[in-house]
């Protein structure tokens, strides 16, 4: 299947009856590599977040190694960043889904994300 091929099915809310709603492939194809870039650059920040974790640097013996004054501050700065660049499609639907009182997915995973940040 190729991706001029992806469609969604739906039924229209007047009559009732199935629609087809055709995704152009340059919007499907931006959509994909938006995920992907966020995804790879949250991930080369999630390495040295772990580094700078408390437990994590306890548990691997990294303590002396990986601490110095105003980490914490830096741990909390990337930690901010991740969350905000890495959860911002998710946290753009929480507030649609919410505000069209159809809660799904998207905020199961916004709420999650949140969860863990604010933790």
């Amino acid at each position: 299947m190729t991706m001029s091929h992806i469609h969604e099915v739906s039924r229209h809310p007047a009559t009732g009856r199935m629609r087809h709603d055709h995704t152009s492939d340059h919007a499907q194809h931006d959509h994909v590599a938006d995920y992907r870039r966020r995804f790879w650059v949250s991930l080369a920040l999630t390495v040295p977040i772990l580094l700078l974790s408390p437990a994590i640097r306890d548990v691997l013996g990294l303590h002396r190694i990986a601490a110095f004054s105003g980490d914490s501050y830096v741990l909390f700065g990337l930690s901010t960043i991740v969350y905000c660049y890495g959860g911002a499609p998710f946290l753009r639907g929480l507030i649609s889904e919410l505000s069209g009182r159809r809660p799904g997915m998207t905020t199961l995973i916004g709420v999650a994300v949140t969860v863990a940040y604010v933790y």
